[in-house]
Protein backbone atom coordinates (compact mmCIF):
# COMPACT_ATOMS: atom_id res chain seq x y z
CA UNK A 1 0.00 0.00 0.00
CA UNK A 2 1.36 3.54 -0.54
CA UNK A 3 0.22 6.70 1.01
CA UNK A 4 0.33 10.09 -0.66
CA UNK A 5 -1.50 13.59 1.02
CA UNK A 6 -3.04 14.89 -2.10
CA UNK A 7 -5.26 18.13 -2.03
CA UNK A 8 -5.22 18.27 1.41
CA UNK A 9 -6.83 15.04 2.03
CA UNK A 10 -4.90 11.31 3.14
CA UNK A 11 -5.08 8.97 0.00
CA UNK A 12 -3.74 5.41 -0.09
CA UNK A 13 -3.62 3.23 -3.31
CA UNK A 14 -3.08 -0.40 -3.65
CA UNK A 15 0.51 -1.68 -4.23
CA UNK A 16 -1.34 -4.34 -6.88
CA UNK A 17 -2.83 -1.75 -9.60
CA UNK A 18 -4.55 -2.46 -12.56
CA UNK A 19 -4.06 0.54 -15.07
CA UNK A 20 -7.12 0.47 -16.80
CA UNK A 21 -9.84 0.72 -13.70
CA UNK A 22 -9.43 2.76 -10.43
CA UNK A 23 -12.10 2.27 -7.66
CA UNK A 24 -12.39 5.33 -5.33
CA UNK A 25 -13.52 4.88 -1.90
CA UNK A 26 -14.77 8.05 0.17
CA UNK A 27 -14.27 6.50 3.16
CA UNK A 28 -14.08 8.33 6.93
CA UNK A 29 -11.21 6.99 8.75
CA UNK A 30 -8.18 5.01 8.04
CA UNK A 31 -8.97 1.66 9.25
CA UNK A 32 -9.03 0.01 6.12
CA UNK A 33 -5.90 -1.51 6.28
CA UNK A 34 -4.59 -4.62 4.11
CA UNK A 35 -7.94 -5.20 3.38
CA UNK A 36 -7.19 -2.89 0.32
CA UNK A 37 -4.60 -4.87 -0.86
CA UNK A 38 -5.82 -8.26 -1.15
CA UNK A 39 -9.54 -6.59 -2.25
CA UNK A 40 -7.23 -5.43 -5.44
CA UNK A 41 -5.67 -8.27 -6.49
CA UNK A 42 -9.29 -10.51 -5.78
CA UNK A 43 -11.60 -8.13 -8.06
CA UNK A 44 -8.60 -7.05 -10.72
CA UNK A 45 -8.80 -3.40 -10.04
CA UNK A 46 -6.78 -0.43 -8.48
CA UNK A 47 -8.05 0.69 -5.27
CA UNK A 48 -7.56 4.39 -4.03
CA UNK A 49 -8.64 5.29 -0.60
CA UNK A 50 -9.86 8.86 0.25
CA UNK A 51 -9.83 10.12 3.86
CA UNK A 52 -9.56 13.57 5.62
CA UNK A 53 -11.95 15.25 3.56
CA UNK A 54 -14.40 17.71 6.22
CA UNK A 55 -16.93 14.40 6.20
CA UNK A 56 -20.25 16.92 7.33
CA UNK A 57 -19.29 19.42 4.69
CA UNK A 58 -17.76 18.31 1.85
CA UNK A 59 -20.05 15.24 1.40
CA UNK A 60 -23.39 17.37 1.48
CA UNK A 61 -24.68 19.15 -1.49
CA UNK A 62 -26.09 22.01 -0.18
CA UNK A 63 -27.09 23.65 3.47
CA UNK A 64 -29.16 22.07 5.77
CA UNK A 65 -29.75 21.32 9.77
CA UNK A 66 -27.43 19.38 11.31
CA UNK A 67 -28.72 15.48 12.25
CA UNK A 68 -29.31 14.30 15.20
CA UNK A 69 -31.00 17.60 16.62
CA UNK A 70 -28.62 20.02 17.99
CA UNK A 71 -25.60 18.99 15.76
CA UNK A 72 -24.08 21.97 13.66
CA UNK A 73 -25.43 22.53 10.21
CA UNK A 74 -24.51 20.46 7.07
CA UNK A 75 -22.71 23.08 5.03
CA UNK A 76 -23.25 21.93 2.00
CA UNK A 77 -19.57 22.11 -0.09
CA UNK A 78 -20.13 19.14 -2.30
CA UNK A 79 -20.12 21.32 -5.44
CA UNK A 80 -16.44 22.39 -3.92
CA UNK A 81 -15.22 19.11 -3.25
CA UNK A 82 -16.48 17.53 -6.78
CA UNK A 83 -14.42 20.31 -8.35
CA UNK A 84 -11.32 19.65 -6.27
CA UNK A 85 -11.32 15.79 -6.77
CA UNK A 86 -11.61 16.62 -10.31
CA UNK A 87 -9.57 18.73 -10.92
CA UNK A 88 -6.19 18.18 -8.40
CA UNK A 89 -6.86 14.75 -6.57
CA UNK A 90 -7.73 12.69 -9.26
CA UNK A 91 -5.44 13.79 -11.78
CA UNK A 92 -2.21 13.77 -9.39
CA UNK A 93 -2.98 10.07 -8.21
CA UNK A 94 -3.70 8.78 -11.76
CA UNK A 95 -0.27 10.33 -12.39
CA UNK A 96 1.80 8.70 -9.71
CA UNK A 97 0.18 5.48 -10.52
CA UNK A 98 0.88 5.91 -14.50
CA UNK A 99 -2.55 5.43 -15.62
CA UNK A 100 -3.34 6.99 -19.13
CA UNK A 101 -6.86 9.20 -20.27
CA UNK A 102 -8.53 5.74 -21.33
CA UNK A 103 -8.82 4.35 -17.23
CA UNK A 104 -12.53 3.03 -15.82
CA UNK A 105 -13.20 5.21 -12.86
CA UNK A 106 -15.87 3.69 -10.14
CA UNK A 107 -17.43 5.60 -6.95
CA UNK A 108 -17.49 3.43 -3.47
CA UNK A 109 -19.02 5.29 -0.65
CA UNK A 110 -20.46 4.93 3.13
CA UNK A 111 -22.90 7.02 4.97
CA UNK A 112 -22.82 10.82 3.37
CA UNK A 113 -19.84 9.81 0.56
CA UNK A 114 -22.24 7.62 -0.22
CA UNK A 115 -24.66 10.44 -0.71
CA UNK A 116 -21.95 12.26 -2.43
CA UNK A 117 -21.67 9.72 -4.87
CA UNK A 118 -25.39 9.53 -5.75
CA UNK A 119 -25.58 13.26 -6.08
CA UNK A 120 -22.84 13.49 -8.32
CA UNK A 121 -23.35 10.37 -10.80
CA UNK A 122 -26.70 12.35 -11.41
CA UNK A 123 -24.96 15.89 -12.80
CA UNK A 124 -21.47 14.51 -14.52
CA UNK A 125 -19.78 11.40 -15.73
CA UNK A 126 -16.76 11.52 -13.71
CA UNK A 127 -16.82 7.55 -12.36
CA UNK A 128 -18.96 4.91 -14.49
CA UNK A 129 -20.19 3.10 -11.49
CA UNK A 130 -21.32 3.73 -7.88
CA UNK A 131 -21.92 1.47 -4.88
CA UNK A 132 -23.49 3.14 -1.85
CA UNK A 133 -23.35 1.32 1.21
CA UNK A 134 -25.62 2.89 4.04
CA UNK A 135 -25.77 5.98 2.09
CA UNK A 136 -27.38 9.42 3.95
CA UNK A 137 -30.68 9.32 1.56
CA UNK A 138 -32.54 10.94 4.27
CA UNK A 139 -30.85 14.11 3.63
CA UNK A 140 -32.76 16.96 3.78
CA UNK A 141 -34.06 17.73 0.30
CA UNK A 142 -32.16 14.89 -1.52
CA UNK A 143 -35.29 13.24 -2.59
CA UNK A 144 -37.33 15.95 -3.68
CA UNK A 145 -33.85 17.43 -5.56
CA UNK A 146 -33.57 14.05 -7.44
CA UNK A 147 -37.21 13.54 -8.53
CA UNK A 148 -36.96 16.80 -10.38
CA UNK A 149 -34.02 15.88 -12.40
CA UNK A 150 -33.56 13.95 -15.76
CA UNK A 151 -31.14 11.71 -15.45
CA UNK A 152 -28.52 11.17 -18.60
CA UNK A 153 -27.80 7.61 -19.96
CA UNK A 154 -25.61 5.11 -17.37
CA UNK A 155 -22.69 2.99 -18.96
CA UNK A 156 -22.36 1.62 -15.33
CA UNK A 157 -24.52 0.77 -12.65
CA UNK A 158 -25.58 1.82 -9.27
CA UNK A 159 -25.41 -0.34 -6.20
CA UNK A 160 -27.21 0.35 -3.23
CA UNK A 161 -27.01 -2.29 0.42
CA UNK A 162 -28.50 -1.08 3.80
CA UNK A 163 -28.46 -2.27 6.62
CA UNK A 164 -32.33 -3.64 8.14
CA UNK A 165 -31.31 -2.01 11.05
CA UNK A 166 -31.10 1.23 9.79
CA UNK A 167 -34.23 2.78 9.84
CA UNK A 168 -35.16 1.49 13.35
CA UNK A 169 -33.44 4.14 15.28
CA UNK A 170 -34.74 7.21 17.89
CA UNK A 171 -33.37 9.91 15.01
CA UNK A 172 -36.67 11.53 13.62
CA UNK A 173 -34.49 12.35 10.05
CA UNK A 174 -32.91 8.63 9.88
CA UNK A 175 -35.94 6.77 10.27
CA UNK A 176 -36.89 7.48 6.14
CA UNK A 177 -33.88 5.71 5.42
CA UNK A 178 -35.18 2.36 3.46
CA UNK A 179 -38.19 4.36 2.08
CA UNK A 180 -35.54 7.32 0.73
CA UNK A 181 -33.41 4.23 -0.73
CA UNK A 182 -36.23 2.59 -2.35
CA UNK A 183 -37.32 6.05 -3.60
CA UNK A 184 -33.91 6.67 -5.03
CA UNK A 185 -33.58 2.84 -6.60
CA UNK A 186 -36.79 3.80 -8.51
CA UNK A 187 -36.21 6.90 -9.94
CA UNK A 188 -33.11 5.55 -11.20
CA UNK A 189 -35.65 2.25 -12.74
CA UNK A 190 -36.86 5.03 -14.52
CA UNK A 191 -34.40 6.53 -16.87
CA UNK A 192 -33.26 2.69 -17.49
CA UNK A 193 -30.45 2.47 -15.24
CA UNK A 194 -29.00 -0.68 -13.99
CA UNK A 195 -29.41 -0.78 -10.32
CA UNK A 196 -28.99 -3.51 -7.39
CA UNK A 197 -30.25 -3.15 -4.06
CA UNK A 198 -28.95 -5.38 -1.51
CA UNK A 199 -30.16 -5.55 2.50
CA UNK A 200 -27.63 -6.92 5.11
CA UNK A 201 -28.32 -7.89 8.70
CA UNK A 202 -26.96 -4.84 10.92
CA UNK A 203 -27.03 -1.07 11.96
CA UNK A 204 -25.46 1.63 10.12
CA UNK A 205 -21.48 0.85 10.12
CA UNK A 206 -21.68 -2.88 10.74
CA UNK A 207 -19.63 -5.32 9.08
CA UNK A 208 -17.82 -2.97 6.89
CA UNK A 209 -15.32 -4.99 4.89
CA UNK A 210 -18.07 -7.64 4.43
CA UNK A 211 -20.09 -4.86 3.08
CA UNK A 212 -17.06 -3.69 0.95
CA UNK A 213 -16.55 -7.03 -0.52
CA UNK A 214 -20.14 -7.41 -1.96
CA UNK A 215 -20.32 -3.99 -3.59
CA UNK A 216 -17.39 -4.67 -4.84
CA UNK A 217 -18.10 -8.30 -6.36
CA UNK A 218 -21.72 -6.62 -7.67
CA UNK A 219 -19.43 -4.45 -9.41
CA UNK A 220 -16.92 -6.42 -10.46
CA UNK A 221 -17.77 -9.99 -11.11
CA UNK A 222 -21.53 -10.37 -11.02
CA UNK A 223 -22.05 -7.38 -13.68
CA UNK A 224 -18.64 -7.80 -15.76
Amino acid sequence: MNRHDIAGMHVMCSSSTNPGRITYILYPVDILGSWIDSAALRYDTTIVVVTGMRWLDDLTPWPAKGQPKGSSPFKGLAPGFLEKLRDELIPDTEKRLGCDCSVVRDLVGVSLSGLFATWQWVICDIFRSIACLSASLWYEGFTTWLNIRDIPPKQGMAYFLLGNKESKTRVKAFKSIATDTQLVLKRLDKFGIDTVFESVQGNHYDGMISRLDKAFTALYIKHE
